[in-house]
């Protein structure tokens, strides 16, 4: 899919997950009319953190649109291990949060050898960005397995998988079906807020 497809999809499907799952706090329709600065800077935390976790397996491709911000670290990469490859699959998702995870650690570890014990709310924020990021993530996975390409799951195996099994039940990227469910999800969302907006 196309870099806005795939920001426009994570987020909208962060707002429904973050609805029910509330990793960021209450909805902000169901405060009561009163909203806190905390809440508000959790939700652009956690949705800054969705928006980047969309679009970063996308990092090895030099022309998507992180990897035209990222410049040589994407075309490196890219060379390196090609588009659609370790970034596309379970195995990276494992690497790179046992890498979020581990920097945590250290980060706490080399704290508290100064003394010092990191805040409740600064863990809460990194555990915060840790999930938007994973969110992301698997929702690019998820909308590039609905492409004729389809992804390597299980790389470094080299057999793609997509949604549905059959290839021709599949679209290219940018063609007409890709535009029909960003805006689906977008007319999703918006549905469900204009919903809760009416109950409260």
């Amino acid at each position: 899919m196309e870099g806005r497809s795939h920001l426009l999809i994570g987020l909208t499907a962060g707002v429904v997950f973050d609805h029910f799952a509330h990793l960021s706090g209450a909805p902000l329709t169901a405060t009561g009319g009163t909203v806190t600065l905390a809440l508000l800077v959790n939700k652009a935390v956690y949705y800054s953190a969705v928006g980047f976790g969309a679009l970063l397996p996308d990092i090895d491709n030099a022309r998507s649109t992180l990897g035209q911000k990222f410049g040589w670290v994407s075309k490196t990469i890219q060379g390196l291990a090609g588009h659609r490859t370790v970034f596309h699959s379970l195995l990276g998702l494992a690497v790179g949060c046992l890498l979020a995870i581990g920097l945590e650690q250290v980060v706490i570890y080399l704290l508290s050898l100064q003394g010092y014990t990191a805040p409740a709310h600064v863990v809460g924020f990194s555990h915060l960005v840790f999930f938007g990021i994973l969110f992301g993530c698997v929702m690019h996975l998820f909308c590039d397995a609905l492409t004729y390409g389809g992804i390597p799951l299980f790389w470094p195996l080299k057999k793609r998988f997509g949604i549905p099994m059959e290839n021709d039940w599949r679209f290219r990227t940018g063609t007409w079906p890709e535009h029909l469910i960003v805006w689906s999800f977008m007319i999703m969302v918006v549905f469900c807020i204009w919903k809760a907006l009416i109950i409260i």
